[in-house]
């Protein structure tokens, strides 16, 4: 405790042993319990840090103090002094963070002291091969020009297309090195994520491309039905519903684009990535007779119907629908039939 008190008085050749000194007495407080000790050496410490170590530039040696105390949170005035000399990244050593705890603490610090020094985060995450770290900040950059990019009315950034496709590829990119840095920590669920937001970017920016006004980015929950039964291919609706982890009702997508207008090859790529399902068809079925369909509908229904690999299904909806030759066709093929007549014998 006499030493505490004439820490102020220090000789420049004791620096040193002053340092050490210090580093012991507070192990033997810690060991101790003794709070008061405690404070007092951390009192110590900034004096001797600020009066005499930081004047005469013996930054090794305020690293050793930090360090041996270990006291990261109540001696953040080392780091922000260490920052603006220019001797920050000596910290970085691993040598000196045997235990992981200064790495915490300088992240700890870059994101409330330094929030905006993305550069530096990524040095100290990269260092101690923090990859989960590096993603994180990859895709919190990524949103932030997401969020740029809506802080504008869609009508008016398509009024400079070059400006908004630079965004949207500062964009990508940024969600694309989040990816890989996720991966590289096994973070599967979040680096599954940052691929679901790339590639609807990056069918944005093929629809910017090809001059359609076509929004699909930073859309709110209740524009996402709408927005999925306008897009023309079921690639493109399911980029969307997966980037926004969203589910949308298949049976009033397809409605819309097979049976009423009759697109073919929207039903053929979706039964190619999903399971045609018999409560699928009976939720299509039903809605055509909610609409009062028109021919033309109707022959999309039949046509519809013939994918069902249900039978029973098959022959209920036709027979339903007075597709009455569906209905007879069915009960003659001699692999139909006999299923069929025991099925309606019960």
């Amino acid at each position: 405790m006499k030493l505490l008190d004439k820490i102020s008085s220090v000789p420049r050749g004791e620096l040193s042993c002053i340092t050490e000194l210090l580093i012991l007495a507070h192990s033997c407080f810690s060991l101790t319990c003794h709070m008061e000790g405690i404070t007092r050496v951390l009192q110590a410490a900034r004096l001797l840090t600020e009066e005499h170590l930081a004047p005469r530039e013996e930054y090794g040696l305020v690293v050793r103090l930090l360090t041996g105390i270990g006291r990261y949170n109540e001696m953040t005035y080392i780091f922000e002094l260490l920052h603006q000399k220019h001797y920050f990244e000596v910290l970085m050593r691993k040598k000196l963070d045997p235990s992981g705890t200064l790495k915490a603490a300088l992240l700890d610090y870059t994101k409330r002291c330094r929030p905006g020094d993305s550069e530096k985060h990524n040095m100290i995450a990269l260092c101690f091969s923090m990859c989960r770290e590096i993603g994180q900040n990859h895709e919190a950059a990524a949103s932030t020009q997401l969020k740029l990019i809506d802080c504008r009315p869609w009508e008016e950034s398509l009024q400079d297309v070059p400006n908004l496709k630079k965004l949207l590829l500062k964009a990508v990119t940024l969600f694309i090195d989040a990816a890989e840095s996720y991966s590289k920590d096994s973070c599967v669920r979040q680096a599954l994520r940052c691929r679901r937001q790339t590639r609807l970017i990056t069918l944005q920016l093929h629809f910017l491309g090809s001059g359609q006004s076509t929004r699909i980015i930073n859309l709110g929950r209740q524009d996402l039905p709408g927005a999925i039964l306008a897009l023309p291919r079921y690639y493109q609706a399911a980029i969307v519903a997966e980037a926004y982890e969203f589910l949308p009702d298949w049976a009033e997508v397809l409605f819309q684009q097979v049976i009423t207008r009759g697109d073919f090859v929207y039903l053929e790529e979706f039964r190619q990535q999903r399971p045609l399902r018999p409560g699928l068809f009976e939720e299509v079925a039903k809605r055509v007779k909610q609409h009062a369909p028109a021919d033309a509908a109707l022959r999309n229904l039949k046509r519809f119907l013939t994918h069902c690999e249900d039978i029973y299904t098959y022959y209920r909806l036709a027979y339903d629908h007075k597709f009455y030759d569906v209905v007879n066709s069915l009960l003659k093929d001699p692999q139909t039939g006999c299923c069929l007549n025991d099925l309606l014998s019960n």
